[in-house]
């Protein structure tokens, strides 16, 4: 069976068992789109940003054409994330984030690129990067597809990951987010939403990802400021049902490539 054939099967016959049942109805209600999360890894800053051009100038396009209408290019803010090690893997790394109405638009999307003449990348020895991971993520009900909150030169992107133990305490961290409030709180606490999602494929999982945007990091401090001393969230966090959902967690700043549709 071809990758695709898998994937696709995966959705039609298999996605109930990864996600509870009332969620699964919830998707088809809410027309939830899927989030493709992809991380390249160059060997120098000089191919990073050389990379990051030719998918300003190629992939974006490219994809615009494959009907993927949100196209985001990030390369890490150094200045946000000095002094975290945890950072220092994605220094040399750049970021791309699409989404589809369908998970076989995603599982097809090589496909239809070679389909469509694109030989853009990797085509002689030089490399364009060395490696790259791939993450397939379901929205959530109350955030179901990408927003673009703003568009200003010095905005700034943050991207997070919430690795939980086990499936079932992945599902009580999106509950957390998205029936007992933590997203809707974020939005009042000026903490915009670009998208949330739970990992169907891909590395650290089970986990949520997400990202928030801001126009500046002076937003980013006071945003976060004002909702980690809420009421609300220290009431929230204290609860024994959301208990060991986020036992590990990725922090990365970035910042968009000039095209950047994000």
């Amino acid at each position: 069976m071809q990758r695709r054939d898998f994937l696709t099967a995966a959705t039609a016959a298999g996605l109930a068992a990864v996600l509870p049942t009332a969620q699964a109805a919830d998707a088809e209600k809410a027309e939830r789109r899927y989030i493709l999360l992809e991380t390249y890894f160059t060997q120098s800053a000089e191919k990073r940003d050389a990379l990051a051009a030719k998918f300003d100038a190629i992939l974006i396009p490219e994809r615009n054409k494959l009907g993927f209408d949100k196209v985001g290019v990030f390369t890490l803010n150094a200045d946000l994330n000095k002094g975290d090690r945890g950072a220092e893997p994605f220094a040399n790394a750049v970021f791309v984030v699409s989404e589809a109405a369908t998970l076989d638009a995603l599982a097809t999307l090589q496909d239809r690129s070679v389909a469509e003449g694109s030989n853009a990348f990797n085509t002689s020895d030089d490399l364009d990067f060395v490696d790259q991971e791939v993450s397939a993520l379901l929205a959530f009900p109350t955030q179901p597809q990408i927003t673009v909150p703003f568009t200003n030169e010095g905005r700034v992107l943050q991207l997070r990951t919430y690795n939980s133990p086990n499936f079932e305490r992945n599902f009580a961290k999106e509950k957390m987010f998205d029936v007992r409030g933590e997203l809707d709180l974020f939005r009042r606490c000026g903490m915009a939403p670009v998208f949330f999602g739970r990992t169907l494929f891909g590395s650290m999982a089970p986990n949520i990802a997400y990202m928030l945007s801001f126009p500046s990091d002076e937003a980013r401090r006071e945003g976060w400021s004002k909702f980690v001393n809420s009421d609300e969230w220290k009431e929230m966090s204290g609860e024994k049902e959301f208990a060991r959902t986020a036992t590990r967690i990725r922090n990365l700043f970035l910042k968009p490539s000039p095209k950047s549709q994000i």
